[in-house]
Formats: structure tokens, sequence, C-alpha cells
């Protein structure tokens, strides 16, 4: 009997570094609903206007960072299907995670509250003297999914 528990013991502290960490992904602390985006990006210095743009976000999308916080509006804001988030931490109204994609790294830094965020996304390509890109992303809630 005691080695049975000690088994289960076992398995119960394994399990979560055995299953890959999106099983037990935290969703993103904000509410589902169209938000305004303003994202204002730099490149080598160089900072674009910022561009305006509405996204719905839905309580499925919340549980994968990386599918809110892009700016891939020319995707449908999707999530990079290569990029793989990790060293997610949120608490406090502070949101900060890497991805580690195919053709670039991601370092994500913000804040959210229910009906905002604000974050940094720095993107380096990893390309032998690729751009690099960096962009501030700015949401606000506009009510609910048109």
């Amino acid at each position: 009997m005691q080695s049975i528990l000690k088994s289960a013991l076992a398995i119960w502290v394994l399990l979560p570094a055995l299953l890959p960490s999106a099983a037990f992904a935290e969703p993103v602390p904000i509410t589902p609903g169209e938000y305004e985006l303003t994202i204002a990006t730099s490149i080598r210095g160089e900072v674009a206007r910022p561009d305006k743009y509405t996204r719905c976000i839905k309580e499925a999308d919340l549980d994968n960072v990386e599918g809110i916080f892009n700016i891939r509006f020319f995707a449908g804001f999707k999530a990079d299907p290569t990029c793989k988030a990790d060293a997610v931490t949120m608490g406090g109204g502070k949101i900060s995670y890497s991805a580690e994609c195919q053709k670039q790294t991601v370092r994500v830094e913000g804040r959210t509250s229910a009906k905002t965020f604000s974050v940094r996304r720095v993107a380096k390509a990893k390309a032998a003297n690729g751009l690099g890109a960096d962009s501030k992303i700015d949401g606000k809630l506009l009510g609910e999914c048109k």
C-alpha cells in the first residue's frame, strides 16, 4: 500500500514537468471583446506612424499569450504557429513572456487590466543581419465583438 502511495505522489509531482506548459496555461487577464489596438513599431530606430486596428478577442484566445500580443494584422492577428511561448509570468497587472519562433525570437513585457493592455514587443530576426522590430501595443476594450 505504501509503495502505491509513493508512486501516486511521484506521478502527481512529476506530471507538470512531463506535460507541455500549454496544458497548464493561465488565461491572459483581460475581458474578451472588441478591442481598439494602437500599434507603433520602430525598426532600426525609425518609428513608424502608429496604426489603429480593431480586433475581436474571444475567451478561447486568452489561453495563448502570443495570440493576444502579436502584430500580425495581415493574418487577422492569428499567432504564428511556429512560436512557442515560455517563461510566461502574469500577476499584479503585469505580464511578460518570451517566444521562440522559426524566424525570430520575441520578448514581451507590459501591463494588463480587465479592459486595457499596454505591452512592448521586441522581436529579433534569427537570420544573419536580420531586422529587429520594437513595437508598442496598446489595447482598449470597446465592447462586445461585432
